[in-house]
């Protein structure tokens, strides 16, 4: 399974009342219960992470699996939503620049989930749309249920 996974509204709370820690690398800590959410839900040997932060050029490839590991989500297969450079422009939108790698990378709806607080993503196509748990910028993921849902497969339950 291929995961798109976002940081802001789901990772780390996108409420602009609340503030934000830092940790390492002077980047931001990860809600405890979004992160044991993936830890306990991605198989770590055979699921890929595909980053599609906006955060994602911040940080090299090798930083940003730093990042995840300290944060206690050491991924074996993780890259960077990059669609291929004569496709892409800068100036479009999250929903746009997922198409344009699920269709560089032939990808089946499937084969991957959408982890994303982004609205846009609501006008996926109705294929794509339903592989999307969409967050709430607020609290970020904070429900295991519906990606149990998503993925239609067993998942190690959140003891809180």
């Amino acid at each position: 399974m291929i995961f798109f996974l976002d940081i802001d509204g789901v990772l780390v709370h996108a409420n602009p009342h609340r503030k934000l820690e830092l940790e390492m690398y002077g980047f931001y800590k990860f809600n405890p219960l979004a992160s044991a959410i993936l830890k306990n839900t991605i198989y770590k040997s055979k699921d890929k992470i595909v980053l599609s932060s906006s955060h994602r050029y911040r940080f090299s490839l090798s930083e940003w699996k730093n990042i995840f590991k300290r944060r206690g989500l050491d991924f074996l297969h993780f890259s960077i939503l990059n669609p291929k450079k004569s496709s892409y422009d800068s100036k479009i939108s999250r929903k746009h620049e997922l198409l344009i790698w699920i269709e560089d990378n032939w990808l089946s709806p499937e084969e991957l989930v959408i982890i994303d607080d982004d609205k846009s993503l609501n006008d996926l196509p109705k294929e794509f749309k339903v592989r999307l748990l969409l967050t709430d910028p607020y609290k970020g993921l904070d429900t295991q249920i519906e990606l149990k849902k998503l993925l239609k497969r067993r998942v190690k339950k959140i003891v809180k």
